[in-house]
C-alpha cells in the first residue's frame, strides 16, 4: 500500500485548521507574509522576483526541480494551438435565416428549427459559409427522431447572431431529455483502418513517438492514441478494486495531428506533446482518422431554455419518469464532439418570459472529444436541474488542448469539470465561477495535466482529490487528475464547505497549487486519501499561498504562449541518437542529458531536423561518451542552442519486478480481464520493470521465460501460449532471467464457458469495419465473447462485415448490448462491391431478449453486410455483442 509522505506543520503563523478526517489544511490570509509550508516543512514562498522554482525566467518545456517536479508546456491549448487568432467572421456572402428561401421567424412566435437547419445545410453545400440570425428571437426544438434541434454536420460553418443580448436562440420543449440545442459533430472520430503501435514505452512528455511502422502516415493526418486499461495500469493507480469495470477497455488518449513522419527510423512527430507515460503493457495504439470537422464557429447570440413545469429536483429525481429532473437530464445547450480547431465566442444564456430564475435546463457547453477549441467570452447560468448523472455541469472538458477563457459560470452544480482519461492539455484562463453547489472539479478516472490559470472563484474553489463512493465495482471517480497546475487563484470568497480553502489538490504522482490570492487564499495538499490502495504520494506542492500578487508571470498560459510562439521556427521536428527517439523531446527544449547503456564504448551519434522547413541546422558531435553534443537552428538571422550531455549508465540495467498478461492484440482472449472461453487458445505476454523506470516487453529481449498453470486440466501452457480446456480458474506462473536476476510473478485466469452460438454453417468474415466507436471496437462483434461489443453512439453509424468471398446470404444472427432491456432499431443492406447497397431490412425492432436473434430477408448473393443502426427505445445507442452471417 502507497500513502502520502509524512507532513510536518511547522510553527508559522499560519491559520491551520482541521477539517474532514484524516486531512488538514494549510491557510494564508488576504495579505499574510509568512511563506507556505511543503511536506517536509520546506520554505515554498514564492523567489524574490515572485517566480516559481519550477518557472524560472530561462524555463525551457522539460526543465525539472532537483526532484523530478516539472511543469508542462500549457501553451498548445485552444484555436490552431494559439498560433493564430479566432478568424474575423465576414460580413458579406452572409446566408441571412429570415431572408428567401428560409424566412426563419424572428418573433419566437413560431417554430424556426427547419428554417434554420436549413440554412446550415445550405452552407455546408457550399463547402462552408456564415448563417446569420439577425437581430430578434428563435424558437428551435428537437424535430421528430432527432437528438438535437440544430446540428452544424461540416467544416467552416459559422452560426452568428447579431450580438448577445439582441439574437436569442430559444429551446421551447420542456423534455429534453439527452437532447441538445445545438450540437456541432456527427459522431465519433472516424478511423481509417490504418494504425501502429508504440515501439517502446514513453515516459516523459514528448512529440516524438517511436513506432512499430510508418506506413501509411503522412503529415498532416490526425490520430487518435488510445491504450488498454490493463490489470498493471489499474495497479500502478491503486484502482484494481475501483475500475474493475474498465478492464479491458480501449480508452482514447490523445488526438494529434502529424507534423513529421521519418519512415527510414520508424518515428512520428506529432502536433503537441504527450502529457502522460505510455508503457507498452498497456497496448499503445495509434490509429489514423479522417479529418475532423474543422472552422466551425458559435458566435454573437444569447441561449436557454425553456424551464420544466413539473415537480422533482431531487438528487436521483433523473431516474424517476415524469419528473421535471428526469425530462431534463442531460440536456445540453452546446453539445461539441470530435471536432477541431473551432470556437465558441460571444455567447451567453438569458432567462425566458415566464421562467422563474432558470437559463438552462441542465448543461451547458460540452467539449467531448474535441481538439483545440476556443471558448471565449461566454457566460453560462442557472441550470434548473442540478441532480446526479452530470447534470447542472456549466462546462464540461473531456477533450484534448481546449481552451476557455474570459468566461463565466454562475449557479451551476459544477461550474467547471474534467472527466475521463481524454480531458488533458486543457487550460481554463481568466474565468470566473460564482456560487455552484459543488466545487470546480476533476471528476472522474484520470485526466492529466490540465491547467486552471486565473479562476476567481465567489462561493467555489478547485477540487482535485481521490473520491470514493464506495462502489468497489463501478466506482468511476477514484484518481482523478495528475500534473495539474492551479496558478493565481483569486479567492472572493470560497466555497460554504470548505472554511476558507479555495483548493484541494491530491493528485496522482505530482500536483501543483502556485499562488493564491483575495479575501480567501486557503490551500489543502495535506490529504490521506479514502482510498487506501490509491497511489498519490507524494503530498501535491503548494507554493505562494496567498503571494499571487506578486506571482510572476501572472498568468502562465499567456507567458508560455508567448514564449513558444516567438521561437516556434527555431524548434526541432526530431532528435535521434544512434538512429533512436531521444526521450522526451519537445520542440523548444534546449537541455537534454541521455544514459547510455552500462558498457558502452561507442560515442553516440546525434542526428536532428528541424521544425521549419527553412531552417538550418547544424550538429557538433559529442567527443566521447561523456560528452556533451551541440545542435544549433538557424532562421532568418535568429539561432537557437540545443545541447544532449551524455553519460554512460554505472551499472548493468536490472529487472525489478516482471508481470504476466493476456497478449489480447492476438485473438483468443475475452476482452474483460484475464478470461478466455473452453476451447480456445490465447497468447501470454510478460513486461519487465526496469530498474532505470523502462518497461520493456520481454519478448524483445531474447531472454527465455517460462509460463506454468497450476492445474493442467484447466488449461495447460505451450511455449507462450495458454490452452484452455475447460471452465474454472488456474494461477499462471512467468518466470525469467535477465542479467543475472530471477524474477517470478503469479496471476489467476480465468476459463469461461463458451458462448451460445445459433445453428451454422456461417460464412468467413475476413473484415469489420464501422463508422464510429466509442472504444468497443467493430472487430468485437466477430470475437464469439459475450464480454465485448461494438458500440457507437447516433443514428445511421454502422458496421460493416466484409465476407471471404461472394456467397448467397439469407438470414443474419445478431446479440444486442442490454438486449434483455431494449428494442434495438436498424436496417441491413448487401453489396457485391462496397459501393452499391441494397437495402433487405427497413426499420426492424429487435425483440427484448438476451440471446442472439435471427432476422431473416430474401435470399441474396452478398459480399459486403452492413448494419445501419437507428439507435434503441431508451437512446441513440447502437450495441452489438455478436454478428454472425449465416450461409444459406
Amino acid at each position: 500500500m502507497r500513502r502520502k509522505w509524512p507532513f510536518l506543520l511547522l510553527a508559522f503563523t499560519l491559520t491551520v485548521g482541521l477539517s474532514a478526517p484524516g486531512t488538514q489544511e494549510v491557510r494564508a490570509s488576504e495579505g499574510d507574509s509568512q511563506p507556505s509550508i511543503d511536506r517536509a516543512g520546506e520554505n515554498l514562498s514564492l523567489g524574490t522576483d515572485g517566480r516559481s522554482r519550477l518557472y524560472p525566467n530561462d524555463w525551457y518545456p522539460g526543465f525539472k526541480d532537483e526532484q523530478g517536479r516539472f511543469l508542462h508546456d500549457f501553451s498548445y491549448a485552444g484555436y490552431k494551438r494559439g498560433e493564430t487568432e479566432l478568424p474575423k467572421t465576414a460580413k458579406n456572402k452572409r446566408i441571412d435565416v429570415t431572408k428567401s428561401p428560409y424566412f426563419a421567424d424572428p418573433s419566437g412566435g413560431r417554430d424556426a428549427t427547419q428554417a434554420i437547419q436549413k440554412a446550415i445545410d445550405a452552407a455546408v453545400a457550399l463547402g462552408g459559409g456564415v448563417v446569420y440570425l439577425p437581430k430578434g428571437t428563435y424558437q428551435v426544438n428537437p424535430q421528430d427522431g432527432k437528438d438535437y434541434s440544430l446540428n452544424i454536420p461540416a467544416s467552416r460553418v459559422v452560426l452568428k447572431g447579431d450580438g448577445m443580448n439582441k439574437t436569442h436562440i430559444y429551446n421551447a420543449q420542456q423534455n429534453m431529455k439527452n437532447k441538445d440545442i445545438i450540437r456541432i459533430g456527427n459522431g465519433d472520430w472516424k478511423k481509417t483502418g490504418i494504425s501502429t503501435k508504440l515501439r517502446k514505452s514513453v515516459t516523459d512528455p514528448t512529440v516524438l513517438l517511436p513506432v512499430e511502422d510508418t506506413s501509411g502516415f503522412a503529415v498532416n493526418d490526425y490520430v487518435v492514441i488510445s491504450f488498454e486499461t490493463t490489470p498493471g495500469f489499474l495497479r500502478e493507480l491503486g484502482m484494481q478494486n475501483k475500475w474493475s469495470s474498465r478492464l479491458g477497455k480501449v480508452e482514447p488518449l490523445f488526438y494529434r495531428q502529424i507534423v513529421g513522419v521519418d519512415s527510414e527510423n520508424k518515428t512520428i512527430t506529432l502536433d503537441i506533446p504527450t502529457r502522460y507515460p505510455m508503457k507498452l503493457r498497456d497496448d499503445i495504439m495509434i490509429s489514423q482518422t479522417a479529418d475532423p470537422i474543422v472552422e466551425v464557429g458559435l458566435e454573437d447570440f444569447s441561449i436557454a431554455n425553456i424551464q420544466n413545469a413539473k415537480s422533482g429536483l431531487g438528487e436521483d429525481d433523473f431516474k424517476v419518469v415524469g419528473t421535471a429532473g428526469y425530462e431534463a437530464d442531460n440536456a445540453k445547450a452546446v453539445n461539441v464532439i470530435a471536432v477541431a480547431n473551432s470556437w465558441i465566442r460571444n455567447i451567453n444564456t438569458y432567462k425566458p418570459t415566464g421562467n422563474t430564475d432558470y437559463h438552462l435546463l441542465s448543461k451547458g457547453i460540452i467539449l467531448d472529444r474535441t481538439k483545440n477549441v476556443t471558448v471565449d467570452h461566454v457566460t453560462m447560468q442557472y441550470p434548473q436541474y442540478r441532480g446526479a448523472n452530470g447534470n447542472g455541469y456549466l462546462y464540461q472538458f473531456i477533450g484534448n488542448d481546449n481552451l476557455i477563457k474570459n468566461s463565466k459560470a454562475i449557479g451551476a452544480r459544477h461550474s467547471f469539470t474534467y472527466a475521463n482519461f481524454s480531458a488533458n492539455g486543457n487550460v481554463l484562463q481568466g474565468s470566473y465561477s460564482e456560487k455552484p453547489s459543488l466545487l470546480t472539479d476533476f471528476h472522474m478516472y484520470l485526466s492529466m495535466a490540465n491547467l486552471i490559470d486565473n479562476l476567481v472563484v465567489n462561493g467555489d474553489g478547485i477540487s482535485a482529490i481521490t473520491r470514493d463512493y464506495g462502489s468497489s465495482e463501478t466506482n468511476r471517480h477514484g484518481v482523478v487528475t495528475t500534473e495539474s497546475v492551479f496558478w493565481n487563484t483569486t479567492g472572493q470568497a470560497a466555497h460554504p464547505s470548505k472554511s476558507g480553502v479555495i483548493v484541494e489538490s491530491e493528485q496522482f504522482g505530482n500536483g501543483y497549487v502556485i499562488g493564491t490570492k483575495g479575501k480567501d487564499t486557503g490551500v489543502n495538499v495535506n490529504i490521506v486519501g479514502s482510498i487506501p490502495d490509491a497511489n498519490t504520494q507524494p503530498f501535491d506542492m503548494a507554493e505562494g499561498i496567498g503571494e499571487g500578487d506578486r506571482l510572476s508571470p501572472q498568468s502562465l498560459y499567456q507567458d508560455q504562449s508567448k514564449k513558444r510562439i516567438k521561437d516556434l521556427h527555431l524548434g526541432l521536428q526530431s532528435l535521434l541518437v544512434n538512429g533512436e527517439a531521444i526521450g522526451g523531446m519537445q520542440f523548444l527544449r534546449t537541455d537534454y542529458v541521455h544514459t547510455l547503456p552500462y558498457g558502452t564504448t561507442e560515442t553516440p551519434i546525434i542526428s536532428a531536423k528541424a521544425y521549419a522547413k527553412d531552417a538550418k541546422v547544424k550538429i557538433k558531435q559529442p567527443q566521447g561518451t561523456n560528452g556533451t553534443g551541440e545542435i544549433t537552428v538557424s532562421y532568418r538571422g535568429h539561432t537557437q542552442n540545443i545541447r544532449v550531455k551524455f553519460k554512460v549508465a554505472d551499472t548493468p540495467v536490472l529487472p525489478e519486478n516482471i508481470s504476466i498478461s493476456p497478449n489480447k492484440a492476438v485473438p483468443g482472449w475475452r476482452v474483460a480481464g484475464n478470461a478466455i472461453s473452453a476451447g480456445g487458445s490465447g497468447e501470454l505476454s510478460s513486461f519487465l520493470t526496469l530498474d532505470n523506470g523502462e518497461i520493456v516487453n520481454i519478448a524483445e529481449l531474447n531472454v527465455p521465460v517460462t509460463y506454468t498453470s497450476s492445474d493442467d486440466t484447466i488449461g495447460y501452457t505451450e511455449g507462450t501460449t495458454f490452452h484452455a480446456l475447460k471452465a474454472g480458474k488456474v494461477d499462471i506462473v512467468v518466470s525469467c532471467v535477465f542479467n543475472g536476476v530471477t524474477v517470478e510473478a503469479r496471476e489467476k485466469f480465468e476459463v469461461k464457458e463458451p458462448m451460445v452460438e445459433p445453428e451454422g454453417p456461417f460464412a468467413v468474415v475476413t473484415k469489420v469495419t464501422a463508422s464510429a466507436d466509442d472504444g468497443n471496437l467493430p472487430i468485437h462483434t466477430i470475437d464469439r465473447d459475450p464480454d465485448s461489443r461494438w458500440s457507437a453512439d447516433g443514428k445511421g453509424q454502422y458496421l460493416q462485415l466484409e465476407l471471404e468471398q461472394q456467397i448467397q446470404v439469407g438470414q443474419v444472427s445478431i446479440q444486442f448490448y442490454n438486449g434483455h432491456t431494449r428494442s434495438n432499431y436498424f436496417d441491413l443492406e448487401i453489396s457485391t462491391d462496397g459501393i452499391n447497397y441494397q437495402k433487405v431490412l427497413s426499420n426492424v425492432a429487435s425483440q427484448k431478449q438476451a440471446a442472439y436473434e435471427t432476422f431473416e430477408f430474401e435470399p441474396i448473393q452478398a459480399k459486403f453486410i452492413r448494419y445501419v443502426g437507428q439507435g434503441n427505445e431508451s437512446n441513440t445507442w447502437n450495441s452489438i455483442i455478436e454478428f454472425w452471417v449465416h450461409e444459406n
